[in-house]
């Protein structure tokens, strides 16, 4: 046995297993990479903050990242992999998939054990007890509702009720909840994400970065780190064979900045380390000896605008601004008979995805030479795939980029950046590197929410009509682009809303700071504006005595209106419905909460409020987008699209969209997704677009391919093609007559016809909008309306959220189950935004001091998809993830003032902030 190591026997999933390890590594570590059960799940640098690594240790839930490997001899280890399998799951796996909890699936094995420990010691627990038995679990995807109705259903079952009837499925494939692809998989750990491949020869990477926030690069000296054992090559910006630069997404930011630059922010980077071990990586990362001169730092926006503010890039620190002038805003104001002016604030806010950055990269052998491939959680693999050729100097068919698997997103993994760097590591290398940031290094490198500062000056009528609204917004962009560039108008077009304005004077600045670069999240740039302006509303309905509902309802644009961009919505704007959806649920909870404080004698106090949104998710540049449907020679339909799923369920949702197009089972479909080698760049899949563009293309496809199936087999049957029905392996006739579709394909490769078909979506937007009135963005908006009821405290300002109704206009479902899911996701992560988010440059390092929702958050979520079908996505069909973050925080911090008469201004709204606000209501 080699020296330091030691032999340990315990027993792993039922069988008895034996390993040399090092004793001082975590059974987290020895289960991952001594024996690849990689099922169990890392997520907060061994912390035990987040739940991933759970397994049972004599029954009992661990964290396994903080379980020495000693303390294993002679016991049991569960692991998600010893749960169940295929073709004989457990309870909780089989109740997991039924009931829709499972979406990035990172959590998931974490989720199943903690449940397990719990369903062997209480058979029927109640709804606080799974609470508390799952509370250091943590989710960002699912919202926890769907993961507690899971609990229950399996414990049921395994107390030996029966399972419920399943209902009857919908006559076509879209409208039900049909079962995540991946969920099976996700479910017995078999699911493989970017940190769980392993190749031969594999090599380890670390990064140097910046202790500074802001520094000139004096000198970098990588001959230390090449002096220590195992580390092979330590590479700066002089390393990099192509463009070191980030430009088309981020402005003026490099891979590695170098000698003479300047780092600005803390955790830039300027090298990267490559050794035969992460250890090794890590040591010399450390060893790297760089020289840097400290200059002034600035975090704020509004301070980095000052005279004589440190000069982030050079010049004046605005990165962008953008205005919209609309009528005239002194004769609206003068029109006016009531003004209100408000101030709001919101913070820096971590994506927080459970899984953090990890890339694999490697150098594969393809016809005429060799191609870098990187694997990894991304949201634009053909974007990244761009990046990569421009920082090597390689033709673009010389990088593939993959998606596998990919534990939650929320907009950071459209940055580029560790993609790059995992390349520029295989192209030095020629050997399979794998990189992944720490906890730590996500948190700081990472890219985040933007700060606003809103200043909102608002009119109406004393009817309640809205006359001129007067906005100004500053975005804190931090140290870097990261398409920054455009946050000034979408911070705008959400700042005046759905809402009839007869004026509009709009101005916003994104501002370069020293914080952190900020870049997409979830909504990018429309929660900020949205909460500011819903919380402004509700000020104006108070000052006229208005329900602000109704103040709502009596603004809103209905679908044909111009609005204040100068131009008519080109889709179909369902805001008015979503509105209605949620008044019989407003009107009760306001009564409920009246009543109960009529009566309180503690001090808890209840209060509703109520918010809305539009969220634009139409594009920019070319309308067209493409997809591919091919017919094997098997008999099988593939469908070729890129639209990385990373848990909101698009892969599934597309392949119902395609089944309904060719008329067949969706589970006889194969789906290629986000492989740049085999799938056409469907654009940009931000802003929740999957569904309406790529669902959209899809759909053309599907239905380009039947009609080409049909035309062959015609000839094949001696039918009109119209007459046969193209069945999951088959083509019908009518009177019986039957062609197998492998017969189809054999026949179109006898004859030369095309197997693998191209098709395009692009709506005939035109024909809506007059000459001239293109706009930059096609605008194409979702809606929607909230309902929050909270209890105050008037005492120590804590807010406890009950319950939350969310009505949105989804065109039309395509799957209930996934639907739902998202918009309770989305309710629970504003929920973090509006109570407990918060990311601190400089102070905020990791899980341990960013407060995320728990199940313990959890409120009561009433889900209401209100179907205003589109005009030209597929079978109805509109946009859903980001849109579904907008109204929580407003409605919720609406619903505090109405509950404690304290205005909360500033995000999170922190029991000390409320408290604050309390006081200074009363003083």
């Amino acid at each position: 046995m080699p020296a330091g190591l030691v032999e340990i026997t315990f027993t792993l999933n039922g069988r008895e297993v034996a390993v040399a390890v090092d004793p001082s590594r975590t059974l987290l570590h020895v289960l991952r990479e001594v024996l690849d059960l990689t099922g169990t799940k890392q997520g907060c640098d061994g912390e035990g903050e987040c739940g991933a690594c759970t397994v049972l240790l004599d029954g009992q839930a661990v964290r396994s990242c903080l379980t020495p490997i000693l303390k294993v001899a002679g016991r049991q280890v569960l692991t998600v992999e010893g749960l169940g399998e295929p073709g004989r799951l457990h309870a909780l796996q089989r109740a997991f998939i039924d009931h829709g909890a499972v979406q990035c699936g990172y959590c998931t094995p974490g989720m199943l054990v903690s449940a397990a420990a719990l369903l062997a010691r209480e058979p029927a627990p109640s709804e606080a007890q799974i609470v508390e038995a799952l509370a250091g679990n943590l989710c960002r995807c699912t919202g926890y509702v769907k993961i507690v109705q899971a609990v229950q259903a399996s414990a049921a079952e395994l107390r030996g009720e029966p399972r419920p009837p399943a209902g009857a499925p919908p006559p076509r494939p879209i409208g039900g909840s049909e079962v995540r692809v991946d969920a099976a998989d996700k479910v017995t750990g078999r699911a493989r994400y970017a940190e769980d491949y392993k190749m031969a020869g594999m090599l380890y990477a670390a990064l140097v970065r910046s202790p500074h926030p802001h520094a000139r690069i004096v000198s970098i000296d990588v001959a230390p780190a090449l002096a220590l054992p195992g580390v092979l090559h330590a590479l700066t910006a002089a390393d990099i064979p192509g463009l070191n630069s980030l430009e088309g997404y981020s402005r003026d930011e490099p891979l590695l900045n170098p000698p003479g630059g300047s780092v600005r922010m803390l955790g830039d980077a300027v090298g990267l380390v490559i050794a035969r071990s992460p250890e090794a990586a890590a040591a010399g990362a450390g060893a790297v000896a760089v020289e840097y001169e400290p200059l002034p730092h600035v975090y704020g926006a509004r301070e980095a605008l000052d005279e004589g503010a440190p000069a982030v890039h050079g010049g004046g620190n605005v990165l962008n601004s953008y205005e919209i002038l609309y009528g005239d805003l002194d004769e609206a104001m003068g029109q006016a008979e009531e003004v209100v002016e408000t101030h709001y604030f919101t913070p820096f806010i971590e994506h927080a995805a459970l899984e953090r950055e990890s890339v694999l990269s490697y150098v594969e052998e393809v016809p005429g030479g060799e191609r870098i491939v990187v694997v990894a959680g991304h949201q634009e693999p053909h974007w990244a795939q761009g990046w990569i050729s421009r920082l090597l100097g390689l033709p673009l068919e010389r990088v593939r980029v993959i998606t596998p698997p990919t534990g939650g997103a929320f907009g950071g993994k459209q940055d580029p950046w560790p993609l790059m760097a995992g390349a520029l590591a295989a192209f030095h290398a020629r050997r399979p590197v794998r990189l992944i940031y720490s906890r730590h290094e996500s948190f700081a490198a990472s890219p985040k929410r933007h700060p606003y500062r809103m200043d909102y000056r608002v009119g109406a009528r004393r009817d309640g009509r809205l006359t001129g609204l007067h906005l100004r917004i500053v975005a804190n962009t931090g140290a870097y682009d990261c398409d920054g560039w455009y946050i000034p108008q979408y911070a705008l077009v959400a700042g005046g809303g759905p809402y009839r304005w007869q004026a509009v004077d709009g101005r916003a600045w994104a501002v370069y700071t020293n914080g952190p670069k900020a870049g997409q999240m979830r909504g990018f740039g429309t929660p900020q504006s949205t909460f500011g302006r819903e919380c402004t509303l509700d000020e104006l309905a108070e000052r006229l005595g208005i329900d602000p509902l109704d103040l709502r309802m009596q603004n809103a644009l209905a679908g044909e209106e111009e609005t204040f961009l100068g131009y008519r919505p080109a889709e179909t704007l369902g805001y008015r419905e979503c509105l209605e959806a949620v008044r019989p649920h407003y009107r009760r909870a306001v009564e409920e909460a009246g009543s109960w404080n009529r009566q309180a004698d503690g001090p808890w106090r209840r209060g509703a409020g109520v918010a809305g949104m539009w969220y634009r998710f139409g594009k920019s540049g070319s309308i067209a987008c493409h997809a591919e449907a091919e017919l094997g020679l098997d008999g099988a339909i593939t469908l070729f699209f890129s639209a990385p799923d990373y848990g909101q369920g698009t892969t599934t949702a597309i392949g119902q969209i395609a089944a309904e197009a060719l008329g067949v089972d969706a589970r006889s479909l194969r789906l290629v997704n986000a492989d740049t080698a085999h799938t056409l760049d469907s654009g940009i899949q931000g802003a929740s677009r999957s569904t309406y563009w790529v669902g959209g293309a899809v759909a053309e496809a599907g239905r380009a391919l039947k009609a080409h199936i049909q035309r062959t087999a015609a000839e094949m049957l001696d039918r009109p093609p119209d007459s046969l029905k193209v069945d999951t392996d088959s083509v019908v006739a009518p009177g019986g007559s039957v062609v197998s579709l492998s017969s189809v394909a054999a026949e179109m490769e006898r004859i030369g016809l095309r197997r693998r078909l191209v098709a395009a979506f692009s709506p005939q937007v035109d024909q809506l909008l007059a000459a001239g009135e293109r706009p930059e963005y096609l605008p194409f908006f979702v809606a929607g309306a909230h309902v929050a009821e909270v209890e105050v405290n008037l005492g120590t300002g804590e807010v406890r959220v009950a319950r939350v109704v969310a009505a949105h206009d989804v065109g039309r479902v395509i799957n209930r189950q996934g639907v739902e899911g998202q918009i309770e996701g989305a309710v629970l992560m504003s929920l973090g935004a509006a109570l407990m988010e918060e990311y601190v440059p400089g102070v905020t390092r990791g899980l341990a001091d960013y407060y995320l929702p728990t199940f313990c958050s959890m409120p009561h979520i009433d889900v209401i998809p209100v179907e205003v079908p589109s005009r030209w996505g597929p079978y109805g069909a509109k946009g859903l993830g980001e849109a579904a973050t907008l109204p929580t925080a407003p409605a919720v911090v609406n619903a505090i003032y109405h509950a404690c008469g304290a205005r909360v201004r500033e995000l999170p709204a922190t029991p000390e902030r409320v408290l604050a606000a309390i006081r200074k209501e009363r003083s």
